[in-house]
C-alpha cells in the first residue's frame, strides 16, 4: 500500500544554513540552538552533526555568508581616506544586520571572509605611513569604536523607548557640582549635543587620519 506522504527533503549544509539564517535574523544569535534548528528542519539534532561540528561552526559559516554578500563600494586608492571608507562600510553593513553584531560581540567568532576588510584597512594605514604597530593600534581602536557605537545606539534606543523622564546619565551630568567637576559642568552642553549628534565618520577620521607617529 503506497503512501501519499511526500518523502522528506534531503538535508544539506546549505539548507541548514538557510534555516539557521532565518532564525538568527528573526531572533538574534542567541536564538540559535542545534535543538531548535533541528526542530525547524524536522530532523533529529544528531542529523545536523553530520554537516556541522557544533553551533560555533554554524555561526562562523553564517557570518562568512553575510560578509561574502557585502557589495563593496568604489574606494579611493590605499591611504587613510580608504581606511575611513572601509570602516564606514562595515558600520553600515553591521547596522543592517543586528544578529551579526550580536554574534561578533558575544564570543570569539570571526568570519574568514571578514579578513578582507581587516587587511584592507591595515594596508591602507601602512600606505599612509603608519608602522605595523601603529596601524594595528588604529585599526583595533576603529573596530572597537564601530562595534561600541552600534551597541550603544541599539541598547540606548531600547532603554529610553517610552521613557518620560531624563535619563540617569543626563540627571547626573545636569546636577554635577562645579566645585568637584568643573570640566564636566563646562562641557555639559557640548556633551548633550554630542549625544544627539554623534558622527561616526568624524570619530573614525580622528583615529585613522592623524599624522603617522
Amino acid at each position: 500500500m503506497s503512501s501519499d506522504k511526500p518523502a522528506p527533503a534531503r538535508l544539506t549544509r546549505e539548507g541548514i544554513l538557510d534555516v539557521a539564517g532565518r532564525l538568527v535574523t528573526a531572533g538574534g544569535a542567541e536564538a540559535l540552538s542545534m535543538r531548535k534548528l533541528a526542530g525547524e528542519l524536522g530532523v533529529s539534532p544528531m542529523a545536523l552533526y553530520r554537516h556541522v561540528r557544533d553551533r560555533d561552526e554554524l555561526l562562523v559559516a553564517l557570518l562568512d555568508r553575510e560578509f561574502e554578500a557585502v557589495v563593496w563600494p568604489p574606494l579611493p586608492a590605499r591611504g587613510a581616506e580608504r581606511a575611513v571608507q572601509v570602516m564606514l562600510m562595515l558600520h553600515r553593513e553591521l547596522a543592517s544586520r543586528p544578529w551579526v553584531l550580536d554574534a561578533l560581540t558575544r564570543g570569539d567568532l570571526m568570519a574568514p571572509s571578514a579578513a578582507r576588510a581587516t587587511d584592507d584597512v591595515l594596508g591602507s594605514l601602512r600606505a599612509a605611513g603608519c608602522s605595523p604597530q601603529t596601524a594595528a593600534i588604529r585599526y583595533a581602536a576603529a573596530w572597537r569604536l564601530t562595534l561600541g557605537a552600534l551597541l550603544v545606539d541599539a541598547r540606548t534606543a531600547s532603554a529610553v523607548a517610552g521613557l518620560t523622564r531624563p535619563t540617569v546619565q543626563e540627571q547626573v551630568r545636569r546636577d554635577a557640582d562645579p566645585a568637584r567637576f568643573p570640566a564636566l559642568v563646562e562641557c555639559g552642553a557640548a556633551l548633550r549635543q554630542q549625544r544627539q549628534d554623534f558622527d561616526i565618520e568624524h570619530a573614525l577620521r580622528l583615529i585613522l587620519t592623524a599624522p603617522p607617529e
